[in-house]
């Protein structure tokens, strides 16, 4: 999961080699947040059809200068 923030709005990514989730805009660093983490979950519930539960809260880390993101919409 990422929530990058772009000027003055948040983006939220989910990626994996099998999956990519584009979440909504959001305006706060805490909204983006809850929403890549709801955006999960919705996931593995349409994926499984069931609740998931016991998903552990994200470790949220920043990233460092060596590290880029290329979006393109």
């Amino acid at each position: 999961m990422m929530v990058v923030s772009e000027f003055d709005e948040w983006r939220v990514v989910v990626y994996s080699p099998e999956v990519f989730l584009q979440g909504h805009r959001q305006f706060t660093e805490v909204k983006a947040k809850e929403h890549a983490f709801a955006l999960v979950k919705q996931y593995f519930q349409e994926v499984n059809q069931e609740t998931p539960t016991g998903l552990p809260e994200p470790d949220w880390r920043p990233t460092n200068p060596a590290e880029w993101l290329v979006w393109k919409v």
